[in-house]
């Protein structure tokens, strides 16, 4: 890809406005729902964003948002029981206000980061629950918000590049998490900047992967822990290791190992090609580009995956896990339309006539569609505008 590219697909990545308001309306319910509940244990403080949303590394067509709970405990005398007290409040809080949840895996709980995460209409979000001292502190969570903030202050491209190496971790199923892609990032950018080119920082980043692997220490820089208030004394010693920028005893790769560790050469091939690949990918004459975003039934389930296969290539991809249900379906079908749409562009097809190829007619233009079809609707509208696609459905 080209420096314009890059420009063009941070462009592409931003959230829209329908998606931002969105996205307020699911945090206010929240807040409305949680700040309600009275209890002699525990009172919530306030109800805010987290996470990438609160550090503007979101993506646009997210299904997941992060939310921290700030909570004050009115008794100190038992943590362990007042916090699973508080977790079962929240849950049952969340139970009693969305009808959707219609299952016992569409609520669960990470216990080891306080989490409580539950999906809503195949909308997940994750409820951190914090702590204004001793366990669970929301200290954390604001140190790690204010390093992006600090980060993209060294490094203007630095918020938009982790949008870029995110997209792509998510294109390619990479499960390596967002954290610890931005303590790479900044750690390559002190060691290797040259020029504020997305393909310089994207290099930087391939090359920090090289060290991870190596078993080199990824870490932030001293006056980065200086700003935020931490102690930088550190005495992890791993095979692989990246520090935590709230606490540099807190290894973030702990559980990786030599057969894990082959996500990282994942996210370092597939970005890898695009700093070293400036060429058109699919170089055929046909005028057309077919797109079959028909879901596929997962094996063993009564549900459908969001699909999409561009015919006669190598470019498909799926996901997700959607009910036989007309609503449910659509929105699978939408997906698969967005990411296939995406494909095109980013593989310079978006030149060549784009056919749809789906049980139903035009998905763009049906009645009634729910909510959630609404803005999805809108967001694949914006972008096939903003690239100047040619769409047909068969």
């Amino acid at each position: 890809m080209t420096e314009k590219d890059f420009r063009k697909l941070v462009t592409d990545l931003e959230i829209l406005n329908l998606e931002k308001q969105e996205l307020l309306t699911r945090l206010e319910d929240l807040k409305k729902y949680l700040m309600s509940i009275n209890s002699d244990i525990f009172q919530i403080k306030d109800v805010t964003k987290n996470g990438a949303w609160a550090k503007g590394t979101m993506l646009n067509d997210t299904d997941e948002m992060d939310v921290m709970v700030l909570t004050s405990l009115k008794k100190q005398d038992n943590f362990l029981l007042n916090n699973y007290y508080v977790l079962n409040a929240i849950e049952n809080k969340i139970i009693e206000n969305y009808t959707n949840i219609n299952k016992l895996s569409n609520i669960t709980r990470n216990y080891a980061r306080n989490i409580i995460s539950f999906v809503e209409n195949n909308f997940k979000i994750n409820l951190h629950i914090c702590y204004e001292e001793n366990n669970f502190t929301a200290s954390l969570s604001e140190k790690q918000i204010a390093f992006v903030e600090l980060a993209n202050k060294d490094y203007t491209y630095f918020r938009n590049t982790v949008k870029i190496i995110k997209y792509y971790r998510d294109e390619n199923n990479i499960n390596i998490s967002g954290y610890i892609i931005e303590i790479m990032l900044y750690y390559s950018l002190n060691q290797y900047f040259k020029d504020n080119r997305y393909e310089d920082y994207l290099n930087g980043f391939i090359k920090t992967i090289d060290e991870f692997i190596k078993g080199n220490k990824i870490e932030v820089s001293k006056d980065i822990y200086q700003k935020l208030d931490v102690n930088i004394e550190s005495t992890v010693k791993k095979p692989y290791m990246v520090l935590d920028v709230s606490n540099p005893n807190n290894n973030l790769t702990d559980n990786i190992n030599d057969i894990t560790v082959g996500e990282y050469r994942k996210l370092k091939k597939a970005l890898s090609k695009l700093v070293e690949n400036h060429n058109n990918i699919l170089n055929n004459s046909n005028a057309t580009i077919s797109i079959d975003i028909n879901p596929i039934l997962i094996k063993d389930t009564s549900e459908f995956a969001w699909s999409y296969k561009i015919i006669n290539s190598d470019f498909a991809n799926c996901g997700g896990a959607y009910q036989d249900s007309e609503d449910e379906l659509l929105l699978a079908m939408y997906k698969g339309l967005y990411k296939g749409l995406r494909a095109v562009v980013d593989n310079n097809l978006n030149r060549k006539n784009i056919e749809i190829i789906c049980k139903r007619q035009n998905i763009l233009k049906i009645n009634n569609p729910s909510k959630e079809n609404i803005a999805r609707i809108k967001n694949i509208e914006a972008y096939i505008e903003n690239n100047g696609l040619v769409l047909k459905f068969r």
